[in-house]
């Protein structure tokens, strides 16, 4: 029985290797690939002009294209959850209890870890939009990108003393022409204030304390992309990571594109510009390396229990996305159903393609808990050390 709890990540030096491997490509793969996506935009307003302040502006949840892509990771992401994810949670909890490591309780955890998640990350953004509008009430100042990169509307203060609609709309709303108005017409704010600047996420002094602000609030609002990433990061087989990347990334791009045009609608300086992107771009690599640094090459029971919370939670953060910040009430019709559908069935398919089992016995002394990609159960450690 000893042998069983370094071995979860099926023992093979090459393996191991190779996951270690597809977790490093995946970290540049996202984080290029979102820095592109967030850019492209600027590249394309700066040099050719092709996306100007106003027509940024009418780029947004008007457009069906960018809605139904974001419904399309919204679906991506709830296949990705319940049919990959969960269970994935519930075999580690099995495993570890069998082993001895975990007490087992009168409840199933795993739901339990994912609700855990799910709460965690609506408080942490609920407190960052009190704190937000706390500042707005204080000196005027409006972190409009800000607020936007939380992707939901904020129901906060979503109306005001005068009845009037609160700006804080979602990167899915990027452009609301009631949202970029209020970037233009110092007089309709939703405090009812008049403020003689427009609501940008750093004040026309370009105070340094302020950009620095709201690079943390960025940060703050930008958690669940670290839990994404760590999502991928404890994985334990090199096709369950390829399959999590594809999963993440069909979310994580179009919102960096997303946060591109509403860089552009709010004429942000170019400099803080790449600041706010690269920060988007690099919180979920960095969830990645965090798996990896806990536990390398090996699945989530490798590091013990801990990671395996950690796992559970991360699956509650994506139910968090996916109902909060994807699927809202401010849905678009038909298009955006079936695009949430088709995500849906493509990653079930790919998980069927791909032979994503996680029906998988834990009562043998061998490891049995380790995937079946092709690789066989009995006692893996004797192929080649």
């Amino acid at each position: 029985m000893e042998e069983v709890v370094p071995s979860h990540g099926h023992g093979h030096g090459d393996d191991t290797e190779g996951v270690v491997v597809a977790k490093g490509v995946s970290m540049a793969v996202l984080f290029c690939a979102s820095m592109i996506c967030g850019i492209v935009p600027l590249f394309l307003a700066k040099r050719f002009r092709w996306i100007s302040t106003d027509e940024a502006q009418n780029l947004k949840s008007k457009n069906r294209v960018v809605m139904s892509l974001l419904s399309f990771g919204g679906g991506v992401l709830l296949s990705t959850t319940f049919l990959h994810l969960l269970p994935e949670v519930q075999e580690n909890v099995d495993y570890l209890q069998i082993m001895g490591r975990l007490r087992e309780f009168d409840f199933s955890l795993p739901p339990l870890l994912m609700c855990c998640g799910f709460f965690i990350m609506y408080l942490v953004e609920e407190l960052v939009h009190i704190y937000i509008h706390h500042r707005e009430r204080q000196n005027g100042q409006t972190a409009q990108l800000v607020r936007n990169l939380s992707v939901r509307r904020s129901r906060a203060g979503s109306a005001d003393t005068n009845g009037e609609k609160s700006v804080t709309n979602s990167i899915a709303n990027l452009t609301d022409p009631p949202t970029m108005k209020m970037s233009k017409d110092p007089e309709l704010n939703h405090h009812g204030h008049s403020h003689n600047h427009s609501h940008m996420p750093i004040t026309q002094v370009d105070d340094v304390t302020s950009a620095l602000r709201g690079l943390l609030i960025v940060l703050a609002l930008s958690i669940h992309e670290l839990f994404e990433g760590l999502a991928v990061g404890l994985e334990s087989s090199t096709s369950h990571v390829w399959y999590m990347l594809g999963a993440v990334s069909a979310h994580k791009l179009v919102i960096a594109f997303c946060i591109g045009v509403e860089l552009i609608a709010t004429r942000t300086k170019t400099w803080l510009s790449v600041i706010y992107i690269t920060t988007f771009a690099i919180v979920s690599p960095l969830g990645i390396g965090i798996g990896l640094i806990l536990v390398g090459g090996q699945g989530a029971t490798a590091a013990g229990v801990y990671s395996v919370v950690l796992q559970g939670l991360a699956s509650g953060t994506l139910l968090y996305v996916i109902f909060f910040e994807i699927w809202k009430s401010d849905r678009t019709g038909i298009l955006q159903y079936f695009a949430a559908l088709i995500g849906f069935g493509l990653m079930f398919g790919l998980q069927l393609l791909t032979g994503h089992s996680h029906s998988h016995s834990h009562g043998d002394d061998d490891h049995g808990h380790s995937h079946d990609h092709g690789h066989t159960h009995d006692h893996g450690h004797s192929h080649d050390h």
